[in-house]
């Protein structure tokens, strides 16, 4: 369906009008969502500062329970393990008593350990108690809790996502899928007139109760308020679901605190909190939709105002298209006029504006157009007559003649199977040549075409010609022009081996430079002077094809139908050393076929 100009010119101004308002909106949209979040991120690290005090108060008084305990001496006696065993089973009896007296004081407690280090585990937890001999054989001694704690004995070692059945005496895989909802820390208690009898205090916490620390974060049940470790595994949360998940990954090494933006599924801000004394990250979620609803009173007026501006954009729109539209009629029918058919067609009368520096550059265009059309024929056919002269040129009377003859003699002298390969090789030759009409082929078959050409020039010349190829299999399968190689082999062959009696190498090399294919044809045959040369490389520069002989594809014709069909910018190079040999370089551009 044609479009006339004027609807055109009106809705090409509605478009720009309505899209820059648009943008417009949404940048101030955008600015006012920045400010709301900016404002946000500030409120929630002031509170979450308040609840690092929190969170710093509460593990201080569970770590100052933990040095009470060490200063039992019931403890070192049950790492020393004095007496007898009936002796040792009751200070284990005691010492489960003084974590169950711990616990009933200290209700945020889940079950507080001791693990030695000759395997010996004496807990307690809310329902039952152990003492326990497991050789090491228990999981604790193969975590990172273990390891840390041993390693590092001066220091507390805190970590969460833990679960009940991580200390029991046999965790087993049902058992596991318990929710991690411990948070635990660890002291080493170290005997010094005996280091194998030293062990590990640890101290399970109920994460609910350290969850009560920062549940007043959440004002909506839309929001997601957590901690996640250096993994970013979730160690509390306030809903439990959340517990052992995959939280937001921020890099540990970054800001103390900070916000980012996801646009996802579920828009979102997430604001993080870094908790420094124990590489935990506290982490709130506030969903975008939180935030719209404080603009909802400005969407109202930007919709107000876009409405009205949309009525004026459309009154101006029209006036201006009618203003414009009266010169630009007399250019439209100039143009179907010359669409057509009608050559050499002007316009009499331009404004003194851009529609009449269009309406002069209509002109020369008009004007050009036959002299185009003639110069595109002339090209097309120097196109047509240099392809004519490549298919002529390629099994002439004279070659035929003369291969036929070769293989006439060798059968009469030899009497051997010389006859059977060379009417092979020629009819390898041919079907090439003549399988496929096109004026393109691939570089693999280009180079198998000059492999049987030069061994029937062998069989011609004495096999004196060694060719050796040089092609990646990458590159086998691009697009050339069919039988440019030729002319150049044939030029090695006549000119540049027959005052070294036909002996001597040719080498065809092709890599990729940028996209490009490079085709290198070298030879180290008798090369030419200077002076030779220059004379055709003038001749492979002149403008007429007409230089080159009619009878002869030449290296002339080569370089103007590798410029015809790909462009001036590629062609034929040739170097030369008289008495030390030629180098042709084809530079043509990689095709993939």
């Amino acid at each position: 369906m044609q479009i006339s100009l004027k609807r055109q010119l009106s809705l090409m101004f509605l478009f720009i009008s309505i899209l820059i308002m648009i943008v417009s909106s949404v940048l101030v949209y955008l600015q006012v969502l920045d400010i709301l979040k900016s404002r946000s991120e500030q409120s929630t690290v002031q509170l979450f500062r308040h609840v690092e005090r929190g969170i710093t108060s509460f593990r201080n008084e569970a770590e100052q329970v933990s040095v009470s305990l060490l200063m039992e001496p019931i403890i070192r006696e049950v790492l020393e393990q004095r007496g007898s065993k009936v002796d040792h089973l009751f200070l284990t009896l005691e010492l489960r008593e003084l974590f169950k007296q711990t616990m009933a004081k200290y209700t945020y407690f889940d079950s507080i350990y001791l693990f030695t280090e000759e395997g010996e585990m004496v807990g307690v937890t809310n329902s039952r108690g152990y003492s326990l001999t497991t050789t090491k054989n228990h999981p604790f001694y193969k975590t990172s809790i273990y390891r840390a704690s041993a390693s590092q004995y001066t220091q507390v070692h805190w970590y969460g996502g833990q679960r009940q059945a991580d200390f029991m005496e046999d965790p087993q895989v049902t058992e596991r899928a318990l929710v991690p909802d411990l948070l635990t820390f660890a002291r080493y208690v170290k005997v010094l007139n005996n280091e194998d009898r030293s062990g590990i205090l640890v101290f399970n916490i109920k994460e609910k109760e350290l969850a009560s620390v920062y549940q007043d974060l959440s004002d909506s049940e839309e929001m997601r308020t957590y901690i996640v470790d250096q993994e970013g595994t979730i160690i509390s949360a306030l809903n439990k679901a959340d517990l052992g998940q995959q939280g937001e990954t921020i890099n540990s090494e970054g800001d103390a605190y900070g916000s980012f933006s996801q646009w996802g599924e579920k828009p979102q801000q997430v604001v993080y909190y870094r908790l420094p004394s124990n590489n935990w990250m506290l982490i709130k979620e506030i969903p975008m939709v939180l935030f719209n609803k404080d603009v909802m009173k400005l969407q109202q007026i930007l919709l107000i105002v876009f409405v009205i501006s949309l009525l004026l954009i459309v009154f101006l729109t029209l006036y201006w298209t009618n203003l414009i539209l009266y010169p630009l009629k007399e250019l439209a029918e100039k143009m179907q006029s010359l669409e057509r058919g009608k050559l050499g067609v002007l316009i009499q009368r331009f404004p003194a504006n851009e529609i009449g520096l269009l309406g002069r550059h209509f002109n020369r265009m008009s004007l050009s157009i036959a002299e185009l059309i003639e110069q595109n024929e002339k090209t097309e056919g120097k196109k047509r007559q240099s392809e004519v002269k490549a298919l002529q040129a390629q099994i002439t009377p004279h070659f035929l003649h003369n291969t036929l003859n070769s293989i006439k003699w060798m059968a009469i002298v030899s009497n051997s199977r010389n006859i059977a390969d060379s009417i092979t090789t020629l009819g390898k030759m041919l079907h090439l040549f003549y399988k496929d009409t096109s004026l393109f082929c691939s570089v693999k078959d280009e180079i198998e075409y000059i492999v049987h050409y030069v061994k029937m020039m062998n069989m011609r010349y004495g096999e004196g010609i060694k060719l050796q190829i040089e092609c990646p299999e990458s590159l086998q399968g691009a697009s050339m022009l069919k039988l440019i190689l030729q002319p150049i082999v044939e030029n090695a062959f006549l000119h540049g081996f027959e005052q070294k009696h036909y002996k001597g190498l040719i080498q065809i090399s092709v890599h990729d430079e940028g996209g490009h294919l490079m085709i290198q044809v070298t030879d180290d045959g008798s090369g030419m002077t200077e002076e030779r040369l220059e004379q055709i490389r003038s001749n492979m520069n002149a403008v007429s094809s007409e230089l080159t002989p009619v009878n002869s594809i030449g290296i002339s014709n080569t370089h103007t139908r590798i410029q015809l069909h790909y462009g001036s910018e590629y062609g034929l190079t040739l170097q030369s050393e008289h008495g030390t040999g030629t180098v042709a370089t084809l530079h043509i551009p990689k095709i993939v076929l």
